[in-house]
């Protein structure tokens, strides 16, 4: 069962590359892209989710955006898989997103498929996270299980110094390179364990050679 799923994920990351690459038939208007230029070379673009708005849909257990970090312990192998709505940093809806986390003796390994209609996809992938890490932060900020609460928790991944990987895309994204930075700023958890704040995805791109 657990093999059929992963597979599953597999299959269905690799179709939607495969048809952003290959399938004509697809032609939206560019949306326009809001990069700025770093100073050693490369552009920086950032993405925004705003939780809960933008979650579309989850696999693999109810509670999968709070343990996406760890606040409920995944089973062995499991794989959690969720799909949001992908802003620019003018806050416009630009395209979709899947994050796929495959956790591995108390610590996951993470994996972004970003789809911008008219620009093409972009594939992330990150190291792995500590165990709990979001539930760790709220607790110390007071955030008690069952109960609401509001304040902020900031919380990046990977931790500095190190940094995730970018592994190309299709179009725009076709042999880019670079890393990215995820950041939850979380404002408020409800009683049954709802995140209201926000996901950015902060990312650096140069031209592969």
């Amino acid at each position: 069962m657990r093999a059929t799923f992963v597979l599953g994920v597999l299959l269905g990351l690799a179709g939607v590359l495969a048809a952003a690459r290959f399938v004509p038939w697809v032609g939206p208007d560019r949306v326009p892209s809001h990069t700025t230029v770093v100073s050693n070379g490369g552009r920086a673009e950032t993405f925004v989710i705003r939780l809960p708005a933008d979650r579309i849909a989850v696999a693999g257990g109810e509670e999968a955006g709070l343990r996406a970090f760890g606040a409920a312990a995944a089973e062995p192998g499991s794989v959690l898989v969720e799909q949001f709505k992908v802003r620019d940093r003018e806050g416009q809806v630009i395209g979709v997103a899947a994050r796929h986390r495959d956790p591995m003796g108390g610590a996951s390994g993470a994996a972004w498929l970003l789809v911008v209609p008219g620009r093409g996809t972009m594939l992330l992938t990150g190291d792995a996270e500590p165990a709990r890490a979001l539930d760790n932060a709220l607790s110390s900020a007071g955030r008690r299980a069952g109960e609401a609460w509001s304040g902020e928790v900031r919380v990046v991944f990977p931790r500095p110094p190190s940094n995730g990987r970018i592994l190309g895309g299709t179009h725009e994204f076709a042999g880019l390179e670079g890393t990215y930075t995820e950041t939850w700023t979380i404002t408020g958890v409800g009683e049954s364990g709802e995140l209201r704040g926000t996901i950015e995805l902060a990312t650096v791109t140069v031209r592969g050679t």
